[in-house]
């Protein structure tokens, strides 16, 4: 039986590619789940982590770092190649591949880095979550009971995709596609400003966007709690709006959809579901 060895199994995506991996090879359960501890961080880790399987999945890390995150998927990707792994699995972002955003440089040169290990591989550009827009509708937070958005260069729009959406269709395709680089968006493109007449329908007040200068969103932002309020963190956060204005996230693509045989999950039911969420959407990914 094909081993599988899923990192960041109690994460956000991790955990919904292991829920669907469970229903998808029913011979998972039978032979048993070993819970391992690894550490990108700890590449000595890794080796008894990756020890003894098949096909892997690497979770990127989460951070805008550039060098550290790139050193972590490094780490990853010898430690598999040490371990005999056959096929590994990286999940990317679905930004361009000259894109001009921060977020996606360590994307870049980790799928370089991975093309030239000499293993079987596939990338897998993740289109970006539902559940994270906060990120990108100026670190909204409706407890915080501001009513106007501050963002820079354009508002998308983007092909937002539901987690548990991506979790699955990974879940399958992680029996296939070798050596390829493919995309994996919701089904159509939403734009801020849509975003903001969503959020004023749902919270029954007028949320208005406003496009503005850079400088102006980093002055809307400073001194918010974490990253988020930290000048750094923002003019690097800026670049993904710049990245919005060439059109990089307005792509869709029907790979998902065909590989899940249904329609995907709306935006709209996610954005329900978690505009009482923000802070924790913040904690996670504004790092």
């Amino acid at each position: 039986m094909t081993r599988y060895i899923i990192t960041g199994a109690t994460g956000g995506l991790g955990s919904q590619v292991f829920k669907y991996l469970l229903k998808l090879v029913p011979e998972i359960k039978s032979s048993g789940v070993e819970i391992r501890r690894g550490d990108y961080g700890d590449p000595t880790s890794l080796d008894s982590a990756f020890a003894g399987g098949d096909k892997l999945l690497i979770v990127s890390y989460p951070s805008i770092a550039h060098e550290l995150r790139v050193r972590h998927h490094k780490n990853a990707i010898d430690a598999a190649k040490r371990a005999g792994i056959k096929h590994v699995y990286y999940t990317s972002l679905a930004f361009a591949s000259d894109s001009v955003a921060a977020v996606m440089q360590a994307h870049i040169d980790t799928e370089k880095y991975l093309k030239e290990s000499g293993l079987t591989y596939t990338i897998l550009r993740e289109g970006i979550y539902s559940e994270s827009y906060p990120l990108y509708f100026g670190f909204f937070d409706p407890a915080e009971g501001k009513d106007e958005v501050v963002i820079p260069y354009s508002d998308g729009p983007i092909a937002w995709v539901s987690r548990e959406d991506l979790g699955e269709g990974t879940a399958k395709i992680m029996g296939g596609f070798q050596n390829e680089t493919r995309l994996l968006s919701g089904s159509r493109a939403i734009s801020l400003k849509e975003i903001a007449d969503k959020v004023s329908s749902l919270l029954g007040r007028n949320v208005r966007l406003v496009v503005s200068t850079e400088d102006d969103y980093v002055q809307a932002n400073l001194g918010k709690h974490g990253p988020r309020g930290e000048e750094e963190f923002l003019r690097k956060w800026v670049t993904t709006y710049k990245a919005l204005e060439r059109g990089e996230l307005d792509v869709v693509d029907p790979l998902l959809q065909q590989v899940l045989g249904r329609e995907l999950k709306p935006f709209e039911d996610t954005l329900k579901e978690t505009l009482g969420l923000h802070s924790s959407v913040m904690e996670q990914y504004a790092k």
